[in-house]
């Protein structure tokens, strides 16, 4: 197959610096499965334009904006199973985290202030009210959006907010690079099973070309040579995520 023209590849949801050479050798396996691939990755920090981007040939979306918006316009390739508590297969919950040691019912009312990343986001606001109020319910105190997940940690290490839903893979690998945010926080419960970030390729892709990179993933993440970096990502192997996995997901979000 030829090198397609004028691509990229980006998988930008856990862009953290103490595991870029993690994904960089991930995708270096991939690639070597399949060389008509990019050779590396792009790290624009726009996660979001890429969705829309027709030369972003691979990427990684988060469950509802691939289920509301992006199933359409994208294939799915599968998701990545990962090597936390929290995980199961290609599914995993969120933590639900404060600085207060209560129990939810005591942290669920009108003087409660909740923290998200964004409006949007399966992991954040809507596990969070999956967990508490109901999906479709009115959160009873204040809300405040703080743009990701890390700055959600911050904002209850600083005692500035009283609960937050953490995406529990952004959680692991934020613990690691700095234990002493989490120090002082309580594990209050876990929200929804949901499926991991959906591996995605544009549909301009072929059939054939599809069933070379589910492959290539597969062989990657059971490649010893990998071992290293699926280990820092707790990345445990290729999860052969289907399109129901996502589209069940579609009632945690908003009413329409």
């Amino acid at each position: 197959m030829s090198t397609v023209e004028g691509a990229h590849v980006e998988f930008g949801m856990y862009p953290f610096a103490s595991v870029a050479w993690a994904w960089d050798e991930i995708w270096a396996a991939v690639h070597r499965r399949t060389p008509w691939t990019p050779q590396t990755l792009t790290r624009s920090g726009d996660l979001p334009a890429r969705w829309r981007d027709p030369n972003c040939l691979i990427t990684q979306v988060c469950g509802w904006p691939f289920a509301a918006q992006h199933r359409s316009d994208m294939h799915l390739i599968g998701a990545f199973a990962l090597d936390i508590p929290e995980a199961d297969g290609g599914h995993y919950r969120s933590v639900l985290l404060s600085p207060h040691e209560r129990s939810l019912s005591e942290l669920v009312h009108d003087g409660t202030h909740a923290v998200a990343n964004i409006a949007d986001s399966l992991t954040g606001w809507f596990s969070l009210k999956a967990a508490t109020v109901g999906p479709h319910a009115e959160w009873p105190g204040q809300v405040t959006f703080t743009s990701a997940h890390h700055a959600s940690l911050l904002a209850l290490a600083n005692g500035e907010a009283d609960i937050a839903s953490i995406d529990p893979w952004s959680l692991a690998l934020i613990t690691a690079e700095q234990p002493e945010l989490i120090a002082g926080l309580h594990r209050i419960t876990l929200g929804p099973r949901i499926p991991t970030p959906a591996i995605t390729a544009r549909r301009s892709l072929t059939a054939a070309q599809l069933d070379d990179l589910r492959q290539a993933f597969i062989d990657a993440l059971n490649d010893p040579a990998t071992h290293e970096a699926r280990t820092a990502l707790r990345i445990e192997r290729f999860a052969d995520n289907g399109l129901d996995d996502y589209l069940a997901i579609l009632p945690l979000g908003p009413a329409e």
